[in-house]
């Protein structure tokens, strides 16, 4: 039971080498996946043996290895990797050629590029359908700002990687498109309606699911009308109701950070993975800082425990991770 737990975390680490500490998370808490930004990496070369030596720290177990590889202005990639333009620019392609293609090559080459030096994860694309110009957060990361055009491009953004061997994460569920604040500094919150949510915000994340789209990402936002009380991320309402079972998503579902200004300023970080889990999500992600990973870690080791946390769900993550892990084979 404790290394499925610690397989249901992600984590990330300073410096361009595995440190003691990211071997003790593998190691002794078994975490379940690292997440890579431009703070690990130097070249294409380091990078691809940084990911060799932290997979050798897991073996025999297989390790998610991710980073955010959206194009545009979230880029954390050295030279030789392809550059990509903003997805809003896809997205004007598409409006005047209806031509979705330029969407798939793009996760295609992404793929090929990835998967060359180990890296089995992108969290892209953006599903996000970028209805509000003032979004401080999103923006040009959207394909734009019509649902059904964000569809149709974030499926062949997911087809392009899926079917080149990296598995796809669409985010951040329900939908970060129509707000006014950044969730890693503050907590947003939108009153939109479920009937408005289904006719825009859902519509990109309905169609991936229908293509298969193996993780999705959450978003650190209160929707009044679905729970006025807790995030998207913690609450069962819209994880385990709308997204489990309304949508029928069976794939994992990662946190954002829990480190993002939008969960701590509400409580401990142990305390959110627990809620996490409780609502649905698989893997709890924590971008940094060691001594909160161990943290998490640990509470939830001792939620179980006590019972504050059933067997069951960690047992049903754990089930979806060993899904995604299969795909990876």
């Amino acid at each position: 039971m404790r290394e499925k737990i610690g397989s249901l975390f992600m984590v990330g680490f300073d410096g361009t080498e595995p440190p003691d500490a990211l071997k003790a998370l593998i190691q002794d808490y078994f975490a379940g996946g690292v997440i890579l930004f431009s703070r690990n990496i130097k070249s294409k070369e380091q990078l691809k043996k940084l990911i060799s030596e932290i997979k050798a720290i897991a073996a025999p177990r297989p390790l998610l290895i991710a980073i955010d590889h959206e194009g545009g202005r979230v880029f954390r990639m050295p030279e030789k990797f392809s550059k990509f333009v903003p997805m809003a620019k896809i997205g004007e392609i598409y409006k005047r050629t209806q031509n979705a293609a330029p969407a798939y090559n793009i996760g295609r080459i992404m793929a090929a590029e990835l998967k060359e030096v180990g890296i089995n994860v992108n969290f892209a694309p953006v599903l996000d359908v970028n209805t509000n110009p003032k979004n401080p957060v999103i923006g040009d990361r959207s394909f734009s700002d019509n649902a059904n055009e964000c569809a149709a491009l974030g499926i062949q953004l997911i087809k392009g990687l899926q079917e080149n061997g990296v598995i796809a994460c669409g985010k951040h569920f329900p939908g970060h498109g129509d707000t006014s604040l950044d969730s890693h500094f503050e907590l947003p919150v939108t009153s939109h309606t479920l009937g408005r949510l289904q006719s825009i915000e859902l519509v990109p994340f309905a169609a991936a699911i229908e293509a298969n789209v193996k993780s999705l990402m959450t978003a650190h936002i209160i929707y009044e009308a679905l729970d006025s009380e807790m995030p998207a991320t913690l609450s069962p309402t819209i994880i385990g109701d709308l997204l489990r079972l309304k949508l029928g998503f069976k794939g994992v579902v990662f946190t954002d950070d829990l480190q993002m200004k939008a969960i701590t300023k509400l409580m401990p970080i142990g305390e959110a993975s627990v809620l996490a889990l409780r609502a649905g999500c698989d893997i709890c992600l924590i971008a940094s800082d060691n001594a909160c990973q161990k943290e998490a870690i640990d509470y939830c080791i001792s939620a179980v425990a006590s019972g504050r946390l059933h067997e069951s769900i960690v047992e049903a993550s754990s089930r979806r991770m060993q899904m995604l892990y299969s795909y990876l084979r």
